[in-house]
C-alpha cells in the first residue's frame, strides 16, 4: 500500500511538470509569434533625408526648395577623405500656401522623404516681406521641423547656395557655414547666427527686433588652382521688427551689433589716430547693461559695454592706455553709427524697447502696445565702454622693446 501510494505521488508530480514546461513553452512561442521584428526596415539609400529648406516667394505662390546629400558619400568621408566633390540634389515645390508647396514636392518623390534631418532654414527676401506669422505657424504645426535648425535670410537664388560646396571640396556639405554656422563664425562674428527657437522668440517678444543673418556667396577670398571658387559669406542682416519686414543691412553697417550682442564670442578691432591701423585687438564676449528710465513721459537709455581682450599686432608706438582709450572711443561710434542707421529704417536694431517693455510694463499698454513710444536720435543719454586689455600674446607690447632685451640677452 505504501509503494502505491508512492508511484502515485511520483506520477502525479512528473504530469505537474510536464505540464508547466508545456505552458511555458507555449508562452514563449506566443511572445515570439508577437515581435514586430525588423521586416519592414529600409536602407540609407532608400530614403530622401532632406538637410536643408529654402522658402522662395515669387508670382503670388510660395516656392520651397529642399536639399538632399549622398548620405553614403558623407559616411564615407567622416572616416577617410574621398575623392571628388559632393553629390547634392535640390528639389521644387510651389503653391498658394507654405504648406501646399511643401506637399507639392511629394508629387514628384521617387523615395520616401524625411524632414528629420533639415539642419538649415533659408528665407529670400521676398519670403520675408510676407506675411512671417504664417510661415510659422507652418513650421510650429509640422512635427518634422525642429526647433534646432539654423536660419538665414539671403538675397541669393536659394539653388545656388544649395550647390555651393565647402572648401576643402573633399569635406562633408555639413561642415559648411551653411549646417554649422557656430562653428565657423565662433572666430569672428559681426552678426551672429540663429536657430529657429530664437527667431519665433524674437518675432513674438514685445519690442523685440528679430535680425536675421543675411548668407551670400563670395568669389573673391579663395581660389583652387588659380580659379576662383565660390564660398559662402554672412554679409548682412534682415530686420523684421513687429513681425514686418524693415530692411536689409549691410555687415558694415551693423558693426555696432557685435558690441551689444551678448552671443559674439570674439571679433577684431583695429585702433589709430589715422587712416592706417596703428594697432589690431582682438576682443572677446562682450557685456551689455542696459539702464532705461521714463524722463517726461520719453524713454531714455544708457548703455553700459565691458569687454576685455589681448593685442595681436602693433604697427605704431602707442601705450596700453592710449589703446584702451581708442579701442573705447571706436566702440562707442560704432554703437551710436549702428544706431542711427537703424532709426533711418524705423528699425530699433538693438531692442532697446524690449527693455523698456520689461520695465514698464502698465505704461507700455497704456501707451497702445508701445507705439508711442518710439526712438529717436536723443533716445541713448550715454553710452559707457570699458576695455580691458589682458595680455599682448607672446612678446612684449611693444617690439622695440624686444628687440632692445633680446640682443642684452645674446651680448651676455
Amino acid at each position: 500500500m505504501t509503494r502505491l501510494r508512492c508511484r502515485t505521488r511520483n506520477s502525479g508530480t512528473k504530469i505537474l511538470r510536464i505540464g508547466k514546461t508545456c505552458a511555458m513553452f507555449s508562452v514563449c512561442c506566443m511572445m515570439i509569434l508577437s515581435l514586430t521584428g525588423c521586416w519592414d526596415i529600409k536602407s540609407v539609400q532608400d530614403i530622401n533625408y532632406i538637410t536643408g529648406l529654402g522658402i522662395d516667394y515669387k508670382n503670388g505662390k510660395y516656392v520651397v526648395y529642399t536639399q538632399t546629400l549622398d548620405f553614403s558619400r558623407v559616411a564615407k568621408q567622416e572616416g577617410a577623405k574621398s575623392q571628388g566633390k559632393p553629390e547634392v540634389w535640390v528639389g521644387r515645390g510651389e503653391g498658394l500656401s507654405l504648406d501646399a508647396a511643401v506637399n507639392d514636392i511629394y508629387t514628384a518623390a521617387t523615395l520616401q522623404i524625411v524632414w528629420d534631418h533639415v539642419a538649415v532654414i533659408v528665407f529670400s527676401e521676398d519670403a520675408l516681406r510676407q506675411d512671417v506669422f504664417k510661415m510659422m505657424d507652418s513650421f510650429l504645426r509640422f512635427a518634422g521641423i525642429r526647433y534646432t535648425q539654423s536660419v538665414f535670410g539671403t538675397k541669393e537664388y536659394i539653388p545656388d547656395l544649395f550647390i555651393t560646396p565647402p572648401i576643402p571640396y573633399n569635406i562633408s556639405p555639413l561642415a559648411s557655414i551653411l549646417h554649422a554656422p557656430y562653428d565657423v563664425v565662433r572666430q569672428q562674428a559681426v552678426i551672429p547666427p540663429i536657430r529657429l527657437r530664437l527667431m519665433v522668440v524674437e518675432l513674438t517678444e514685445p519690442g523685440s527686433t528679430l535680425l536675421l543673418p543675411s548668407l551670400a556667396i563670395t568669389n573673391t577670398r579663395w581660389k583652387e588652382s588659380n580659379k576662383e571658387v565660390s564660398q559662402f559669406q554672412i554679409n548682412g542682416a534682415f530686420a523684421l521688427q513687429d513681425g514686418t519686414y524693415r530692411s536689409w543691412f549691410s555687415q558694415e553697417q551693423m558693426n555696432g551689433l557685435r558690441w551689444v550682442s551678448n552671443k559674439v564670442k570674439r571679433t577684431h578691432i583695429d585702433i589709430g589716430s589715422g587712416e592706417k591701423p596703428q594697432a589690431v585687438l582682438t576682443l572677446n564676449a562682450p557685456k551689455l547693461k542696459v539702464d532705461v528710465a521714463l524722463r517726461g513721459g520719453v524713454p531714455k537709455y544708457k548703455l553700459k559695454i565691458n569687454i576685455h581682450g589681448n593685442v595681436d599686432e602693433v604697427t605704431g608706438n602707442l601705450s596700453k592706455a592710449q589703446m584702451t582709450s581708442l579701442a573705447e572711443q571706436k566702440i562707442r561710434d560704432e554703437v551710436k553709427r549702428t544706431f542711427e542707421t537703424g532709426l533711418q529704417h524705423k528699425t530699433d536694431v538693438y531692442s532697446l524697447r524690449n527693455y523698456l517693455y520689461h520695465k514698464y510694463v502698465h505704461t507700455w499698454k497704456r501707451k497702445r502696445d508701445g507705439e508711442l513710444l518710439q526712438l529717436t536720435p536723443d533716445s541713448i543719454e550715454k553710452i559707457e565702454v570699458k576695455v580691458q586689455i589682458e595680455h599682448a600674446g607672446m612678446n612684449q607690447l611693444h617690439r622695440t622693446q624686444f628687440r632692445y632685451r633680446s640682443s642684452s640677452r645674446n651680448m651676455k
